[in-house]
């Protein structure tokens, strides 16, 4: 068993001789007038890997454009997330920062107040979310300590907004996270209804706990997959170490600071317009071959306003034992949020060269047009 399942097991163990303590059986809300809390686990829009089963399974969904509107005060203008639109549930081990803010009696929220939790199994097989604890460092940054268990969340009456963001990245005190590309991230969203941070009114009552039903959570980034499939005259090909280089992505300098605690749409990542010079590798160690030798892998960049720019694709590869490089040029594109853009290779050998046939569909908004093979500069590469 991991550490974290037995931290667990022991905690449901000691559950029962920890409420014989309280003397009523630890059903009332007796911690200085306060009501336990616990966090339903929520799901996610725009989850899932680049295996071909996959793929397939979330060619439904669909997602506007980035606007500029403001998040959470939106009021009745929300975007809407299509019909089809599905999440799938966080996995065992997920990590998430929480932060939740109680309406004054102005109408305003007060200051945000954070706790870090994961995703585990409890005794009925089922996930749910356990609270940890969490370490500053020296720079001042915050740490999840996934496997320790913290103590549970008890709130006063009141209303209460919760945001969430998975994983639960180094993040500062006053909660603003770095991020970059080749990163996956998930977060409330006040763009939609359905992601958004919805008011949970709180109440204490004999029951001693409060189920919180948490909105979904919605990715911040794009994703590219990759499925690299042997054709004529290849009877082998395999990844090498330099793996697949992507360029021409959004610039992030020393990292983007995502401010996923504010209720301006203006602290979303923003699409750059400028700096197209980034690059992130997909290792060849990460790029996983099936039983049919088909190399399928995914990573996350950040959206990119890549229209007046073109976005190069670098594959080192062995085929046929021959190191070869294999490098196409994809234009007119805009990365957006919660969009998954899935590229697949043929290798083909022919009389003696190596040809590659590509094509690349968006697959939760439209098909693009294919790129023909003679669009793709290929060359092998010295043994």
């Amino acid at each position: 068993m991991r550490q974290l399942d037995i931290i667990i097991l022991l905690l449901l163990l000691l559950a029962p001789a920890c409420n014989r303590i309280g003397g009523d059986g630890g059903m009332s809300a007796d911690r200085d007038g306060k009501m336990r809390v616990e966090l339903l686990l929520p799901g996610m829009y725009g989850g899932g890997i680049s295996t071909s089963s996959q793929q397939a399974s979330s060619a439904s969904v669909t997602l506007p454009s980035p606007q500029t509107k403001a998040a959470d005060n939106l009021g009745p203008d929300w975007h809407e997330l299509p019909e089809g639109a599905y999440t799938v549930p966080l996995e065992v081990g997920s990590t998430l920062w929480i932060y939740y803010m109680q309406l004054q009696d102005d109408g305003t929220y007060g200051p945000p107040q954070m706790r870090g939790y994961v995703v585990g199994t409890n005794t009925g097989g089922f996930n749910s979310l356990y609270a940890c604890t969490y370490t500053e460092d020296e720079n001042g940054m915050l740490h999840l300590n996934s496997d320790e268990l913290g103590a549970p969340l008890y709130l006063e009456t009141g209303t209460y907004k919760f945001k969430m963001i998975s994983p639960a990245h180094p993040i500062t005190k006053d909660m603003k996270m770095m991020v970059d590309n080749g990163m996956y991230f998930y977060s409330t969203d006040g763009r939609y209804s359905e992601t958004s941070a919805a008011a949970v009114d709180i109440t204490i009552n004999d029951t001693g706990v409060q189920y919180v039903t948490l909105n979904p959570i919605i990715s911040q980034v794009a994703r590219f997959t990759f499925e690299i499939k042997k054709g004529d005259g290849v009877y082998e090909v395999n990844p090498l170490a330099a793996g697949i280089e992507i360029s021409g992505i959004q610039n992030t300098d020393a990292g983007v600071v995502f401010n996923w605690c504010s209720e301006d749409i203006a602290d979303t990542l923003e699409m750059k317009y400028g700096d197209k010079r980034a690059w992130v590798t997909i290792p060849g160690d990460e790029i996983v071959s099936d039983e049919s030798g088909t190399l399928t892998c995914d990573i996350g960049v950040l959206p990119t306003y890549a229209v007046q720019n073109s976005i190069s694709m670098l594959l080192n590869l062995a085929v046929n034992g021959v190191p070869t490089q294999y490098m196409s040029l994809l234009n007119g594109l805009t990365l957006q949020h919660g969009h998954s853009y899935n590229i697949k290779w043929e290798v083909n050998e022919n009389d003696s060269r190596v040809s590659v046939m590509t094509w690349q569909n968006q697959s939760w908004s439209a098909d693009l047009v294919p790129v023909p093979a003679a669009s793709l500069t290929t060359r092998r590469m010295e043994p």
